[in-house]
């Protein structure tokens, strides 16, 4: 009787997907989105814009929902933890807000394709995906009424703010350069956030701050002025969910 042997295999083993092809498989599911929306791009699309069969795709997902899940998720993480920066500093309010107001256009800008998604999309997860992203979106609110409360505390914010609908009124607000920013364009991201900071801040400090930084043009000065050590969120690519 011959013995039969096992070929050995060639090659080296298969460890999973590959984290640098599932950056660039994401940032090109990320441009259809935003191009074409999430309903008119198909897999199909997304494997042929960067070469590879369509079941290739699902070496790294298991549905076209997982694309738009990372895509949203994942970003936003960044924005959660700029957030955290922003709280941890050692500043007064008005210089918080300032911070708060800067991280947010920079995060913005930076991740500009994927936080449009997000705004745009975020309808098309199932219920439990929004659920959790939607809870990343109330921690962020949280920490933005929390800087409201500190500045009204200290008498530099109006007191009479409503802080929950004043809080969706400036993410709204941060929010819609989306609709209209272009990094190719004349303003930098840099001169974006300072507009920002001095026009949300003129719209929530008190008299009393207003007088002493020698009336609201001087209050918008300074609000445009703060630093709190420039912008950390780069442009993401979402490796982590690949593995």
């Amino acid at each position: 009787m011959t013995e039969t042997r096992e070929r050995p295999r060639r090659g080296r083993p298969r460890t999973g997907p590959d984290p640098e092809r599932f950056k660039e498989i994401m940032s090109a599911a990320a441009n259809l989105f935003l191009e074409k929306g999430y309903d008119a791009t198909s897999i199909q699309d997304i494997a042929d814009s960067v070469g590879l069969l369509k079941g290739s795709l699902y070496h790294y997902v298991s549905s076209k929902e997982d694309f738009l899940f990372y895509v949203i998720k994942d970003t936003y993480a960044i924005a959660l933890d700029e957030m955290s920066r922003v709280l941890e500093l050692d500043v007064e309010p008005i210089a918080r807000m300032a911070a708060f107001v800067r991280s947010h256009v920079f995060y913005a800008v930076a991740n500009l394709t994927a936080y449009t998604i997000r705004l745009r999309e975020l309808d098309k997860l199932s219920e439990r995906r929004r659920a959790e992203v939607r809870e990343g979106g109330r921690t962020y609110l949280g920490a933005l009424q929390s800087i409201l409360r500190e500045g009204q505390e200290a008498g530099v914010f109006d007191r009479n703010l409503n802080v929950g609908p004043v809080s969706l009124m400036i993410t709204g607000q941060l929010n819609d350069l989306t609709r209209w920013y272009s990094p190719a364009g004349a303003m930098s991201a840099d001169a974006l956030a300072r507009t920002y900071a001095g026009l949300v801040l003129g719209s929530v400090v008190s008299d009393q701050a207003i007088a002493e930084h020698g009336g609201i043009e001087g209050l918008r000065r300074y609000a445009q002025q703060v630093d709190f050590g420039g912008p950390v969120a780069a442009e993401t690519s979402l490796p982590a969910s690949a593995s």
